[in-house]
């Protein structure tokens, strides 16, 4: 996985689907169904070894998205695909919606009860994919116990962030410190 903060993961190649050579891909969200085709993007295959496909057509299909790859005409030859991370640069995505944000643009940010304040001396390190939601992953910038702490990417527990001040708010943080 790219730690690259230019680049940001998309997506997931799955199985194969159908005699065409067709594959599917998981992913949040819309963002590659409302890029224009053909669409050039990076891919980590299972093992680590990176390549650059291109993506001629992408349309909707019950949970998933179905794609058509340049030069991949059979499910034998796309099968290679399966499970690699789907990687675009950031500059080719739109921008995010207000109120929204690439996660990855969270990194960095301090955690705070009101934005503005006094940060509690923890940073978001990593945004962790889940299955159900991401989760950030703090760590102490000093020597303070605990040294990480997981929260839930949600509303619950997650406020406002503002990448101008470098925080984001958290709330019941107390809580979190016994899970």
């Amino acid at each position: 996985m790219s730690t690259d903060p230019s680049i940001i993961k998309v997506g997931d190649f799955g199985a194969t689907h159908g005699i065409k050579g067709l594959i599917r891909i998981h992913t949040e969200g819309e963002t590659l169904a409302i890029l224009k085709t053909p669409i050039v993007c990076s891919v980590e295959l299972v093992g680590g070894t990176k390549k650059q496909v291109k993506i001629l057509e992408i349309k909707k299909h019950s949970s998933f998205y179905l794609a058509k790859l340049e030069g991949y005409e059979t499910p034998e030859a796309v099968v290679v695909f399966r499970q690699a991370g789907i990687f675009l640069k950031k500059s080719e995505l739109p921008k995010p919606a207000p109120g929204e944000v690439y996660v990855l643009d969270l990194i960095g940010l301090e955690a705070t009860h009101v934005l503005g304040e006094k940060g509690l001396g923890y940073f978001v390190k990593e945004v962790i994919d889940n299955a159900a939601h991401p989760i950030l992953r703090f760590v102490a910038k000093e020597e303070i116990e605990p040294k990480e702490v997981l929260v839930p990417f949600l509303n619950k527990y997650v406020g406002d962030w503002d990448l101008q001040k470098i925080q984001i708010e958290v709330i019941s943080w107390e809580d979190w410190f016994a899970v």
